[in-house]
């Protein structure tokens, strides 16, 4: 799959972590000629950092930074990556469909992704896109960090990450393409994955660790020996809770917006830590071996 052509702009909207880490890939492989950043809290500080060329406070505030590189001589082909929380999403696309009417013959949108956790949300935003749609595909790089706010984005963060890919009825042929195109040339690896699979898929694998996660973290931190783990933790304890210092903001909009195929996993999960806890009580270190070696050889797989 060949690596696309240099954008003239390309606009990611919310300068977190990640969308500052989408910039920052981004100038580090050279796919845009300029970097926009729309943020009304951290897309000046990403400037300022060099993660981005320009930036706007809203979508809104967008035209007079295109209207100022035409004055200097710059047409702008743009792509979009939607970076704000996925309950922001029908005011983003909103947005950027009343925005492309505006647009002189000098500025035009090739495509626009999201990076969101879920997708219920973003199918549920995706009419408020209008005649976008046909150049809107959805996207979730599987990487991430335990990290907030544009201080700490990383332009290597998504080398050899995997991409799923979610087209939805709108989306293009040309627009999946080039959006797998522009993953590629961060380093991602793109994997097609259907709309209607990506939040089951993504309760088991991702939103339920970060509940247990936050939920061991949570019941030491109210545990009398609270002040001692964190002094005298070993790699376990902290490899094992480092995602629970991810934001509590982003992850409960992860949990409510994903709520039942979340509860889904939880309850296949709480019967299996029962048949645990049963041998455990019992004293069953037949049955307790093999479910560790089952879990242990599944652990080896990975790749």
């Amino acid at each position: 799959m060949a690596v696309p052509n240099t954008l003239d702009c390309l606009v990611v909207v919310g300068t977190g972590f990640m969308g500052a880490s989408v910039a920052a890939a981004a100038k580090r492989h050279g796919v845009a000629d300029r970097v926009i950043g729309i943020d009304p809290a951290a897309a000046q500080a990403a400037q300022s950092m060099g993660l981005v060329d320009a930036h706007a406070a809203s979508i809104s505030d967008l035209p007079p930074v295109l209207a100022q590189l035409a004055n200097e001589g710059h047409r702008c082909v743009m792509a979009v990556v939607v970076a704000a929380p996925v309950k922001a999403y029908a005011e983003v696309f909103a947005q950027l469909a009343a925005l492309s009417t505006q647009f002189s013959d000098r500025h035009t949108i090739a495509w626009i992704t999201d990076i969101g956790s879920t997708k219920a949300g973003v199918v549920h935003a995706a009419p408020h896109l209008g005649h976008l749609s046909s150049y809107f595909v959805s996207s979730h790089p599987m990487a991430g960090s335990e990290k907030q706010g544009p201080a700490d984005a990383r332009a290597d963060l998504f080398q050899s990450a995997r991409v799923l890919i979610s087209r939805l009825p709108g989306s293009a042929e040309a627009t999946i393409a080039e959006v797998e195109s522009f993953w590629i040339a961060l380093g991602g690896q793109p994997s097609p994955l259907p709309i209607e699979d990506h939040d089951e898929l993504l309760a088991a694998i991702s939103h339920l660790p970060h509940v247990l996660a936050f939920s061991l973290a949570g019941a030491l931190a109210g545990a009398p020996l609270a002040g001692a783990a964190q002094a005298l933790h070993g790699g376990g304890l902290r490899d094992t809770t480092r995602i629970a210092a991810s934001s509590a903001e982003l992850w409960a909009d992860i949990f409510l917006d994903n709520r039942e195929s979340l509860l889904s996993a939880w309850t296949d999960w709480a019967l299996h830590l029962e048949v645990m806890h049963q041998a455990l009580e019992k004293a069953d270190r037949e049955t307790l071996v093999g479910l560790l070696q089952r879990a242990s050889q599944w652990r080896k797989g990975f790749q």
